[in-house]
């Protein structure tokens, strides 16, 4: 590696990062201990694992300039397509969805990669196809259908809060190359009109359940509304300081399902409070910014476009998992970046991570 590139290596992101990744450790340790169960869950070690690995690939990622993906960017994109159709065919099934493929020593979700390889053929193709006074809606067409594939595999896993997911990355990133208001607009106005359509026609039934418990989480408090109505009780226990670690009621009796998965924040909310809280949104918010940065000062637009796609990705995640735990947003089944167990999600994150890294370091060598 060129050592210019190591005298302009952004510390400060690979700090804030391994930071989070040291809570998250930290949090998801007393999120897996049970009362009555001896000794740490097999669930932290593999997590541990999972850290480990990812940190190496977001540093493998830096050493190949990001330019190759730009080349690469449209069959990297149709690999994951192929990859994504691959549990349709022999996924692993869990609660009646196929979005694993068993490899035996771990399960790989391919819809979590496909994030980041959506956040490539964006910048691919919005670099590419540059439009003088901004993007009309018409203008959005091909790029829609070139994310129709992957977004349609998605929802028949089924998983439509990862397609719901999708969608939003893409809108994001169309605003920021220069979305023009009136398309802002119009986009704004379809969307306030299909959402009722959505829910009469696309959602199923237990999806239907998950917004009605959103409404009214106390009209079925042992059912549909359970899960909402235990996170709020975990994060006002919290209160200012919290109970303190490995001291939460609410975790370590069982009371929130998946408490190290989606909901994994209602563990560092009760224990560390709302003191705790706020230095990880912090930490969240640090990142972001540094990202933002990293996306303004790129020598070209590939680099800024693939930049603010991964901060718009990360911010999309925080945004719809806390929205969840707080009662404000549908469960969707979307981890807490850097937080929440999975290694797809962890691995995928920090690549993420390791591209703003990418980006930062070659912003002086052309």
């Amino acid at each position: 590696m060129d050592r210019r590139l190591l005298a302009h290596f952004n510390w400060s992101i690979l700090l804030v990062t391994l930071t989070l990744d040291a809570i998250g450790l930290v949090n998801l340790y007393s999120a897996v201990q049970q009362e009555g169960q001896a000794g740490t869950s097999a669930v932290f070690f593999s997590q541990v694992f999972f850290v480990v690995v990812s940190v190496f690939g977001m540093l493998a990622i830096t050493v190949l300039d990001y330019r190759i993906y730009e080349r690469l960017a449209y069959p990297l994109y149709a690999a994951g397509v192929v990859l994504q159709a691959v549990p349709l065919l022999v996924g692993r099934v869990i609660s009646g969805a196929r979005r694993w493929i068993d490899l035996g020593f771990v399960s790989v979700q391919p819809s979590e990669f496909g994030k980041l390889l959506v956040i490539i053929v964006l910048a691919k193709y919005f670099h590419t196809h540059v439009m003088v006074g901004g993007y009309r809606l018409r203008d959005l067409g091909k790029p829609a259908l070139l994310l129709a594939p992957m977004v349609g595999l998605i929802y028949l896993s089924p998983d439509l809060g990862t397609a719901a997911f999708y969608v939003m990355l893409f809108l994001a990133v169309a605003f920021s190359v220069n979305l023009r208001w009136r398309a802002i607009l119009v986009l704004a106005a379809v969307i306030l009109i299909a959402i009722p359509v959505a829910y009469t026609v696309v959602l199923s039934d237990y999806q239907k359940d998950r917004v009605l418990a959103l409404i009214d989480p106390g009209g079925d408090p042992l059912g549909k509304g359970y899960q909402i109505l235990q996170a709020r009780y975990a994060i006002g226990a919290g209160r200012l300081f919290g109970s303190g670690y490995l001291k939460g009621m609410q975790t370590h009796q069982g009371f929130i399902p998946e408490n190290h998965t989606d909901f994994v924040i209602t563990v560092l909310a009760e224990e560390w409070g709302f003191v705790g809280c706020a230095v990880v949104l912090a930490l969240f918010f640090t990142l972001l910014a540094l990202g933002l940065g990293v996306a303004r000062q790129a020598k070209e637009r590939f680099g800024t476009i693939l930049a603010t796609g991964v901060v718009c990705a990360i911010f999309l995640q925080i945004f719809v998992n806390l929205g969840a735990v707080l009662g404000l947003l549908p469960v969707t089944g979307i981890t807490l970046p850097f937080m929440s167990y999975g290694g797809s999600s962890t691995l995928t994150v920090h690549l993420m991570i390791g591209l703003l890294l990418n980006i930062s370091m070659r912003r002086y060598m052309f």
